[in-house]
């Protein structure tokens, strides 16, 4: 599960990135879906899959 929270948060920081280029006009949209907007939530997304990764083994007592 930590491997996973690893990757999920790499991926999320990427999508971050990308959105942040995105919207500065530093790349241009790759496609009309592949907005700033778009970036920024998947990076969202993948933050909180990375999250809960993290936190889904950890002991109890």
């Amino acid at each position: 599960m930590r491997t996973a929270a690893i990757v999920f948060g790499g991926l999320a920081g990427v999508c971050a990135t990308l959105g942040g280029l995105t919207a500065g006009g530093v790349i241009p949209t790759l496609l009309p879906e592949f907005t700033w907007m778009f970036w920024l939530i998947m990076g969202g997304v993948l933050f909180l899959a990375s999250i809960a990764f993290s936190t889904a083994r950890r002991g109890g007592e």
